[in-house]
Formats: structure tokens, sequence, C-alpha cells
């Protein structure tokens, strides 16, 4: 199997919020290979909403939409606990999508917490519980759809540059930090 090194994958992540914010901020960073930045995106999703589904979609129908191999994702929630529907997203972009976890992810402690602040944590942990298992692959944890575990072991080579995640991911993860300055600058004002 060969994959040309600049393959256009999309990494999403959320940057940091306040825990009285409404809203949380997703980034996207479209990359060819694991060197050209092509394309940075943002959209706003409801903090503990369920829309960050839609947001994604949004964000990957967008213009490089042709050209993107694969969506990873930093996990399956955003902005508290925006879960995100794995199969709904590669559904309707056609795009396989991996979710990307650094370590081994405690569900139950998850199911409990959904359970305890949410009216519709049936629905939650439902949605949850339809998620492929994770699987170790080149040394993190990954739930994929729409893939087949070799070609996915191929592109996070392929994608990944001085770290363990693609590269795109990382980058999003950056951009993310950097907005902690203004929730300091916004809590200290």
């Amino acid at each position: 199997m060969n994959i040309k090194d600049e393959i256009g994958v999309i990494g999403i992540d959320d940057a940091p919020f306040d825990k009285n914010d409404k809203e949380a901020i997703l980034i996207g960073t479209y990359c060819r290979g694991n060197r050209i930045i092509d394309g940075i995106y943002f959209k706003r999703i409801k903090r503990d909403g369920m829309d960050s589904t839609e947001k994604i979609i949004e964000m990957v129908m967008g213009k490089h939409k042709t050209k993107i191999n694969v969506i990873f994702l930093d996990g399956v929630t955003f902005g508290g606990f925006n879960i995100t529907n794995l199969y709904e997203v590669n559904e309707k972009t056609g795009i396989p999508v991996v979710a990307v976890i650094d370590r081994m992810p405690n569900r139950q402690k998850m199911m409990d917490a959904l359970k305890k602040h949410f009216d519709d944590y049936e629905e939650r942990i439902s949605l949850l519980k339809s998620f492929p298992e994770p699987e170790n692959i080149e040394g993190i944890y990954v739930q994929y759809v729409g893939i087949k575990r070799e070609l996915l072991n191929l592109i996070i080579k392929k994608t990944r540059l001085k770290s363990k995640i693609p590269e795109c991911l990382r980058i999003s993860h950056l951009i993310g930090r950097g907005f902690l300055d203004l929730i300091t600058e916004r809590n200290e004002g």
C-alpha cells in the first residue's frame, strides 16, 4: 500500500474554556502530510451541548473537503461533554474518522459523570457505548470508523512529525493552548 507523503488530513481539538463559559471553540488544522499547513478553521460549540457533530461536519465540508482523507479528532468529547457522533461524521462526509486518545479512557467514570450532570444521560451513554473499543496503534489509542487498521497505521506514520499524534492534531492543540492567555486575562480583568 502506497500513501503519498502529502496526504490531506484535518485535526480537530477544542480550546480550553472557563467553567462559566457557555461556548467552546473547535479548532481544525488541515495539513498535507506532516509539514504543510493549508488551513485553520474555527467553529463555536455549546459547552456540554450536543452540537459538536454538526459543527465538525460543517468544518470538514468547507474548502478542503475533496482533499481530506482522514478526520482526526482529539477524543470524542469537546467543550466538556459535547460528544461527537463518529458514525454520523463519517456517513455525512464520506471521510474516515479517527478519535485519538493519549491513554485508555475510563468509560465507567465518564458514564457516572454523565448520569450525575445530564438529564439526557441515557442518550449520551448510548452514543459512547456505540463507539468501537479503543485500540493501540503506533503508541496512541484510537477509535476509528470508515478505515481499515492497516491503512490507518500507515497514515498515522505519514502524518506524524515529532510527536506520537498526527501533526494536524498537535497543531490544533497548540493553537488551543494559546487561548489560555485570553481566559486568564478575562478572569483577571
